[in-house]
């Protein structure tokens, strides 16, 4: 679907769209996070026109297998056709707008409407209705009336949707981005596949706390997440045992990922000083999220050494794919025993300017024996979703900031600041093979600056 693009540039009361933002002191209205106009242009700029994470082709794997999701508000039924193609379909009836699909997942040869018993075929067009010759007069146009499609494509195994026609292809939206989600996800010829359903949970808080702040806010891990240093140990005056010194990448279309020491991370756990252990102890020591001991062999079949060793010192971490999707992918403490790996995506989905629903996949390598998923699942769920140490503490911060937003002399006299800026900088020894613009030395607020530049970009009409 090609959309009309609005080019109005203020809002109701006259404030201009752009005034939201002071590129030159790098600060943002607290209007942005509560807005009701402000979220109604985002549905229409970013949501309409972005591509959205909507699942993972694990979730799907048979013909007629579906999920419900949400793309910005709009619901959408993923279905897999027999041809083995995905479909992301808007979830409304074409001839009275009920929703087609009620279940959150299942199987179906086609998909019926319940309030008149409108039909559907996988692809979304028309196949039957009752009483056809009754109601309708020959030569009703019935092609036209199939349910909207979106594009779909995948990457990594994760379905990407967009109602945009003439929106760039997702291989040159997330461009550099990519060689990064490769490390993360395309670890093994196999694959990985999700463990269980998604975990989804209401927060009350407008969505874009969580997507900004995961496009690389390391500096309220060591006050926010304390508790869990004590777990590692980690020296609460030491910057570098909270990721500050981890790299951090962003790029041009608004994605970023940390990339985390985990050199001092294995440093602090065998005490070993500056005599690291060889590559490969390291990869037993600590297997990449998601792939168990026993497959450390087709993993160092299927990545290079150069590759490995940037996994093993530097592997990508945590980061966002603009607008409103995250990666997750690192060890962290457990209450007892060594860290635990997760790996995960997650999606933040707009359901009001305060709030959104939290969905989050958690990822093993297909084949992986039922021990190890059950550790990652443990290991997930201590630290992530809405049971885990971070989530958590971020849970209760993100509401908090919404909710301040509101107020009269919160937007006439407050804003959100990004000033500490580090440039770019490749840390000795980066990859030249890895893009993006890179950011070594003291993590700053560069990625969630250009988060914010590549937001307003979109919201004042000009991408």
């Amino acid at each position: 679907m090609s959309q009309q693009r609005s080019l109005r540039s203020t809002l109701s009361d006259g404030t201009l769209i752009a005034s939201l933002i002071d590129r030159e002191r790098r600060e943002i209205s607290p209007r942005v996070f509560s807005d009701p106009e402000v979220y109604q242009l985002e549905m229409e700029r970013l949501f309409s026109r972005t591509w959205n994470i909507v699942g993972h082709a694990s979730e799907i794997p048979n013909p007629g297998d579906f999920v419900t999701r949400t793309i910005g508000e709009d619901p959408v039924i993923v279905v897999r056709r027999r041809d083995g193609e995905i479909e992301c379909l808007l979830n409304m009836c074409s001839h009275r707008g009920a929703m087609v699909v009620r279940e959150e997942a299942g199987n179906a040869n086609v998909l019926r409407c319940i309030y008149h018993g409108w039909i559907f075929n996988l692809d979304g067009s028309v196949r039957g209705m009752p009483w056809k010759d009754e109601m309708y007069p020959p030569g009703t146009d019935f092609e036209r009336l199939g349910l909207t499609k979106a594009r779909v494509e995948v990457y990594a195994g994760i379905i990407f949707a967009n109602w945009d026609s003439s929106a760039p292809s997702l291989d040159d939206y997330l461009g550099e981005y990519k060689r990064y989600m490769d490390l993360i996800f395309d670890k093994l010829p196999g694959g990985m596949e999700v463990l269980g359903t998604p975990q989804r949970f209401i927060v009350d808080a407008n969505w874009k706390t969580v997507s900004e702040q995961f496009g690389g806010d390391a500096y309220h891990a060591g006050q926010l997440h304390r508790d869990l240093g004590k777990l590692i140990p980690a020296d609460p005056s030491n910057p570098a045992d909270w990721h500050m010194y981890a790299t951090k990448v962003s790029t041009d279309n608004g994605h970023s990922i940390i990339c985390m020491d985990q050199t001092r991370i294995i440093q602090i756990l065998t005490g070993c000083g500056d005599n690291l252990p060889s590559l490969n102890d390291r990869l037993e020591m600590l297997p990449p999220p998601g792939v168990p001991r026993e497959m450390l062999s087709e993993l160092k079949k299927h990545r290079t050494v150069e590759e490995l060793e940037f996994m093993m010192s530097s592997p990508p971490g945590n980061g966002s794919i603009f607008p409103c999707g995250g990666v997750w992918n690192m060890y962290n403490p457990m209450a007892e025993g060594p860290p635990g790996p997760f790996l995960s995506f997650r999606t933040y989905l707009p359901a009001g300017p305060d709030k959104f629903e939290f969905c989050m996949w958690t990822l093993v390598a297909k084949g992986a024996s039922e021990e190890y998923r059950r550790l990652v699942l443990r290991s997930t769920s201590f630290v992530q979703g809405a049971g885990g140490f971070v989530e958590g503490d971020d849970g209760a911060t993100w509401p908090s900031q919404t909710l301040a937003s509101k107020g009269y002399m919160a937007r006439k006299t407050q804003s959100y600041k990004y000033w500490s800026m580090t440039g770019e900088h490749k840390p000795k020894g980066w990859p030249d093979a890895m893009g993006g613009h890179v950011h070594g030395g003291f993590s700053r607020d560069d990625p969630q600056w250009n988060w914010w530049q590549r937001y307003f970009e979109r919201l004042e009409g000009k991408v």
